[in-house]
């Protein structure tokens, strides 16, 4: 073995329409400065073609998942989840990502982890970064995952067999509080317009912040690629003064969060794919607008979890917009690819408060491949 290099065992899954490096927490530095270099090193990171390493170069497919022994009684599995930076060196820890989330029942199942039980195996999944469980149904048969089905969720091409995610324990895993402010609706001054505009702060799954496309100038149809500077610099600022409302970080290097949810009423628009998304099939459309000035492809889980939530309380921005007007049911959010339905039940308790009595989602899952990444020791240290 060549001692200028490090061999590490690791695992590349696709979650829902993102893809992740899987590895074991015993094969990661504890250290959190020996992690960072140790990920950004395996992700081939700061460099916007991460060509000396795994990422994808591309947001979606810079993410890692490491999957640890339960430390909380009411869990299989220990799961953290980082963003990896791509052209600036950050790993954050802000999120919890819901399609990396669907990907864990199945990579503990095969890991060995969690018997397979026929013929859904409920794996109780402890996510770290929010300390919440999350709870994900995995379909196995012949004791084994199943991995084909007649199961599609836009934004990955063909069917598979359908991993359910239930969120409903997320709630102010962020903040402590589904409302963040105690409000519905807040205001927000925004620099680069010269004026404040309204805003709805949610905290479940992942905190998101909300604001109106036609208060940026723009339709809600808009994808990735097609927003002006302008209106992602406003989008930024209009984070960043949700942040210092909520408490929480506004600038430090890896601050991701409150993601940034562009809103407009339901329309029609061609998707990505090229297929036209009706009106008529969503509730109302939404654009994932995030740091570093990019929008999602699609929609992550935490923030179609928060959107579907948002989208049943009384004055948010995402219900004034929608045709939702009852609950429990599916919420049908129109993103750049197409259309993602998750179901939500949100109702007042006796105290006048709003809480969430449940809210999942579906995505396919599918293991890509196992192997060995070298990582040069040089690089990781200190």
């Amino acid at each position: 073995m060549n001692k200028e290099r490090i061999a590490v065992p690791c695992t590349i899954m696709r979650g829902g329409t993102s893809k992740a490096i899987f590895m074991r927490m015993a094969d990661v530095p504890s250290e959190p400065a020996a992690r960072e270099r140790f990920l950004l090193a395996l992700f081939g990171s700061p460099d916007k073609r991460q060509i000396d390493g795994l990422g994808g170069a591309d947001p979606l497919t810079s993410k890692f998942a490491m999957i640890g022994p339960a430390t909380r009684p009411d869990a299989d599995i220990d799961y953290t989840f980082a963003q990896i930076g791509i052209e600036d060196a950050y790993v954050s820890y802000e999120i919890v990502c819901g399609n990396i989330s669907s990907a864990t029942g199945v990579y503990a199942i095969e890991e060995g982890l969690v018997p397979a039980v026929e013929p859904v195996t409920t794996v109780r999944v402890h996510n770290t970064n929010t300390n919440s469980i999350l709870i994900i149904k995995v379909p196995v048969r012949d004791g084994e995952v199943l991995i084909e089905g007649d199961f599609a969720i836009d934004g990955v091409p063909g069917t598979g067999a359908e991993v359910a995610l239930d969120y409903s324990d997320t709630s102010g895993g962020a903040t402590g509080r589904l409302l963040p402010t105690g409000n519905v609706r807040d205001s927000v001054q925004v620099p680069s317009l010269r004026r404040t505009l309204d805003v709805s702060i949610v905290d479940i799954g992942t905190i998101c912040v909300y604001f109106r496309a036609e208060d940026l100038g723009m339709n809600g149809s808009e994808l990735p690629g097609e927003l002006p500077a302008e209106a992602y610099r406003a989008a930024e600022e209009i984070r960043l003064a949700a942040a210092a409302l909520c408490g929480l970080p506004q600038s430090g290097r890896g601050d991701i969060t409150p993601f940034q949810i562009m809103i407009a009423p339901p329309q029609g628009y061609a998707a990505l794919t090229g297929e036209a998304v009706k009106a008529d099939d969503i509730d109302f459309a939404a654009r994932q607008i995030n740091v570093d000035g990019w929008m999602h492809k699609a929609f992550s889980g935490g923030a179609s979890t928060c959107t579907a939530v948002a989208a049943q309380i009384e004055g948010t921005i995402p219900h004034e917009s929608s045709s939702v007007r009852t609950t429990p049911r599916g919420v049908r959010i129109g993103h750049p690819s197409g259309a993602l339905p998750i179901f939500a039940q949100v109702e007042r308790d006796p105290r006048g408060a709003w809480v969430v009595r449940e809210v999942h989602f579906s995505r396919t899952v599918r293991r890509l491949m196992d192997g060995t990444a070298y990582l040069l020791r040089s690089i990781l240290q200190d």
